[in-house]
């Protein structure tokens, strides 16, 4: 093996053993709201009347909402089919994701 594929083998497995939690989660929450996007819209932004923006919400908010779609406590066909699969650990990196994005108004 080369020395530079060496180094660069080595530096992948470092920052994934060293990487901090947050960091991990931001790409989780990431990662996760990819299909968040076809009703919510890119970066939590909708263009769907019906689907509200997610972009900005507070992260309490989120995780209380994901939360009661799992839960049952509040009711969605869609959401709640797509809020019952997720961890704890995935709603919290989703509502941190979208609490962090920014809403630019034109």
């Amino acid at each position: 093996m080369r020395y530079a594929t060496k180094l660069f083998a080595a530096t992948t497995i470092w920052m994934a053993v060293a990487s901090p939690p947050a960091l991990l989660a931001e790409s989780l929450g990431a990662a996760l709201a990819k299909p968040c996007a076809v009703c919510h819209g890119k970066n939590g932004l909708s263009k769907d009347p019906e689907a509200p923006n997610l972009a900005g919400q507070p992260k309490f908010y989120l995780e209380k909402s994901l939360t009661d779609y799992k839960t049952g406590a509040r009711q969605d066909r869609r959401m709640s089919l797509i809020a019952k699969p997720l961890s704890k650990a995935e709603i919290k990196a989703l509502a941190a994701y979208f609490a962090k994005k920014t809403i630019m108004l034109k």
